[in-house]
């Protein structure tokens, strides 16, 4: 056989009831045409004609973008979309496997044809393959596979269109395809007509537009929010009803693949703060925003919604629903989906309901429990979470609510008794109903930590935020555990997707700063401490980032913000002045003598004194990891005291909290490597 006919024998390949027409770039499932995007007809043709071969991303990437202005999540876009045009689901992937690190596979029992092998009501593709002369300058015209994505590289997609379809649009290139053979010298009649026409297209085409085409931009993924719904109607509890199901929208539109969502917080604060489309697109970086109205009559739940497109305002998608309350997860379901589908994304991980989630009334009083939380009442939401559990003692969600609630607030010094073991009883509970919660892996994380168990605390965070991806608290609490490991640099990648995720939350804030400060960079933590009022507990932490800057003005205003009940004004207040004179230590140090007799705690500006006996400090803000106290314990790490982490204090600090035993296991921070029995740390 010619390579003329080996290429016209491969121009379909068959397997199951799947059918690809490579020359007619179609594909078939079942006899159904399924229409594809060009890109993701080219990975399919590069896939299935090497059934078996492991493709790594970037040989994908480089074969069908060329891998130029491409991010890696376009590609983990096009194999969604492969996936759902050959009926594969998120947990049965039977042709395209995903390989970890590495990229992906395509299985099947493959046959390739010269044309359809059934017939339909479509005419048959039968290649020629006669020989003809070669061109005038005596180089043949040679049909390679890449010529199945050339017409990719015309202009007529542009990026308008990439917009509307959301997929990246790049100047595309030929793509160079492996090729199963040597091309022939020979050429057959209908390909000068194929160029002919394809020249004449592009002639049409070019005189068609005036301007000069434009390089191609890749387009950002899309990001979300969910404003809370807006309740139309006059039941008392109507209001915990929208906004508990708002925020069950956001964590199943969080499964979206390619998607970003807005945090509960931010999209709460947007809609008090009455914000504008442009005040949503400069404040909160989104591309669209969901809105809509509740009314509740009864047990019967009217939903209007409208996808709107963010600063334009044009509306991509509307929709009215009437639904009972006991099928909402099912609503919750359907608007995900339709969601997706205007944004032409796929839904991912599955989430089915909790057991008890049945029971219209059980979840009203769960969502009014989580309402209270909101408000910051924490006893009266804990409460409201054992009233309900009591009733209901197989109803998941109460048990990991209750369980997340009680380890988020709880400190050694601080717990009621038996508030720890309630926690755990909770979370185990949880854990036995339904394994999916994400609060449940959350709690279980936090008193992990505590424990100083950090393998299973780090595993648990990333499974805690792999089921709810928007969940912006867990995402902050985790950054601060990987700083109080010492991964600085993994923590601030944390706490950044947390403060793009949560823009106007204190607490994402407070946590970015506090790790940049960490990092030393002062200057930059600044901007996210501005965001968080100078009271109470912020006023410390900004203190410090006023004295690490030498800001002997701001420092002296925060200093004056200290609550006086807590005891160590004065003395913070007398450590300001040393910035001007350092002299003026020995005027501060009975003073922070004095507050610590008066308090019975440690007073942390002992670090920043001259001569500090690390020997107390460092149990004193070992003390503070266990208790699960914020951020004092991670000046542990700052650049500015390398003589603190070359004390034989902090070696045994390190052994005793079997912080070093976690890093020979699973990698050293950046700024320490082992040194005989301990690490040194710069």
């Amino acid at each position: 056989m010619t390579d003329e006919e080996n290429n016209a024998a491969q121009s379909w390949i068959v397997f199951d009831q799947v059918e690809i027409d490579l020359s007619g770039r179609r594909l078939f499932v079942a006899g159904a045409d399924m229409p594809l995007e060009p890109k993701a007809f080219a990975v399919l043709a590069l896939l299935a004609r090497h059934p078996g071969r492991a493709f790594g991303r970037d040989e994908i990437l480089d074969a069908v973008w060329g891998h130029r202005h491409v991010t890696p999540g376009v590609l983990n876009r096009v194999i969604t979309l492969l996936r759902q045009a050959l009926g594969e689901s998120a947990q049965r992937h039977q042709y395209l496997h995903t390989l970890h690190g590495v990229g992906y596979r395509f299985d099947a029992q493959v046959r390739f044809a010269a044309e359809r092998a059934h017939a339909d009501t479509r005419t048959p593709i039968a290649l020629e393959t006669a020989d003809t002369d070669p061109t005038p300058g005596g180089e043949p015209i040679t049909e390679t596979p890449a010529a199945l994505v050339q017409a990719e590289s015309t202009s007529e997609f542009n990026a308008s269109d990439a917009a509307r379809a959301n997929v990246e649009a790049v100047p595309a290139p030929a793509i160079a395809l492996p090729q199963p053979a040597a091309a022939s010298r020979k050429s057959t009649p209908w390909k000068w007509i194929v160029i002919l026409v394809a020249i004449l297209a592009a002639a049409w085409f070019w005189s068609t537009h005036n301007s000069t085409p434009q390089p191609l931009t890749a387009v950002a993924q899309p990001t979300l929010v969910v404003l809370p719904l807006h309740p139309v109607g006059n039941a008392a509890n109507e209001t915990a009803l929208a906004e508990g199901l708002s925020e069950e929208l956001i964590t199943r539109l969080s499964r979206v693949d390619g998607l970003h969502l807005i945090s509960n917080t931010s999209a709460t604060l947007a809609q008090s703060g009455k914000f504008d489309l442009p005040q949503l697109a400069n404040k909160l970086k989104v591309t669209h925003a969901l809105e809509g109205s509740l009314r509740e009559d009864g047990d019967q739940l009217r939903i209007d919604l409208r996808l709107i497109e963010v600063p334009g305002g044009n509306t991509l998608w509307a929709q009215n629903y009437d639904r009972s309350i006991a099928n909402v997860f099912a609503l919750e379901s359907d608007i995900a989906q339709a969601v997706a589908g205007a944004l032409t994304l796929r839904l991912g991980l599955a989430a089915n309901a909790s057991p008890g989630d049945t029971d219209p009334e059980l979840f009203r009083e769960y969502l009014e429990a989580r309402s209270v939380q909101r408000l910051q009442d924490r006893e009266k939401s804990i409460a409201m979470l054992r009233t309900i559990i009591a009733k209901a003692p197989d109803y998941a969600r109460g048990h990991a609510s209750l369980a997340r609630t009680l380890a988020s607030n709880i400190r050694t010094t601080l717990a009621s008794p038996g508030e720890i073991e309630e926690a755990r009883r909770e979370a185990a509970r949880a854990l036995e109903l339904d394994p999916s919660l994400a609060e449940t892996q959350t709690a279980l994380a936090i008193l992990a930590c505590r424990a100083a168990d950090w393998a299973r605390c780090v595993e648990l965070f990333k499974h805690s935020l792999a089921l709810d991806p928007a969940d912006s608290d867990c995402r902050t609490l985790y950054a601060y555990w990987l700083a109080a490991l010492g991964y600085l640099k993994e923590a601030l990648g944390e706490a950044e997707i947390g403060s793009a995720s949560d823009p106007l939350s204190v607490n994402s804030s407070f946590v970015h700063g506090r790790v940049l400060d960490t990092l030393g960079r002062h200057d930059e933590a600044k901007r996210f401490f501005d965001l968080a009022p100078s009271t109470g507990w912020s006023s410390y932490a900004k203190w410090f980032n006023a004295f690490w800057r030498h800001d002997v003005t701001a420092a002296r205003e925060l200093a004056n913000l200290m609550p006086e009940s807590d005891g160590f004004r004065e003395s913070y207040l007398a450590a300001t002045e040393t910035l001007i004179d350092p002299s003026r230590w020995t005027q501060a140090m009975p003073l922070i003598d004095a507050s610590e007799r008066n308090t019975g705690r440690t007073n942390i500006t002992r670090l920043i004194a001259p001569n500090p006996d690390y020997a107390t400090l460092i149990p004193a803000l070992e003390k503070m990891l266990r208790d699960g106290f914020p951020s004092y314990y991670l000046l542990l790490w700052m650049p500015e005291y390398p003589t603190l982490r070359r004390d034989l204090a902090f070696q045994d600090f390190l052994h005793r909290t079997r912080i070093i035993d976690y890093w020979r296991v699973h990698g050293w921070p950046a700024q320490c490597k082992p040194e005989g029995d301990g690490a040194r740390c710069e």
